[in-house]
């Protein structure tokens, strides 16, 4: 036999109470541009504060990364060097090698500026130097 305060009459049925509980529609366009617009701020908004970088390009280091904050990122090591680098910035990051000899590594004139990139070289008739060969001639200039 089935508690009696559970049981309904026979002729009635049973109705949901209602809650104080509410659903809020969202509009189909402000959902949709809430979709498109969300990641566009968050990205931009990573790239505005230095959070996000493309990698592969020399950039510039982060607001408040310590020393040297705002200036142009410089390899640490051979393997680091990248076409999208300037021979001065490679010359300062490997201080024994001159813009000279980097630009004799690429059989590119003396007169070529220190502001050309690496990538420019190649192509500009470098002598077939590549990035790669660059690297490993690279890797023997510098002392052990």
């Amino acid at each position: 036999m089935p508690a009696r305060e559970l049981s309904l009459p026979r002729n009635r049925r049973p109705v949901p109470t209602s809650t104080r509980l509410t659903t809020w529609r969202l509009p189909v366009v402000a959902y949709v541009t809430l979709l498109v617009l969300l990641p566009v701020l968050v990205v931009g908004g990573a790239m505005a504060t230095g959070w996000w970088s493309t990698a592969g390009h020399g950039g510039v280091a982060p607001a408040g990364a310590g020393a040297g904050a705002g200036a142009p990122v410089v390899p640490a090591d051979p393997a680091d060097v990248k076409g999208s680098m300037t021979v001065r910035q490679v010359a300062d990051a490997f201080a024994p090698i001159t813009t000279a000899e980097i630009l004799a590594a690429f059989g590119a004139p003396a007169t070529t500026p220190d502001t050309a990139q690496l990538k420019t070289l190649v192509t500009g008739g470098g002598g077939g130097t590549d990035i790669p060969a660059f690297r490993v001639w690279l890797e023997r200039q510098l002392p052990h």
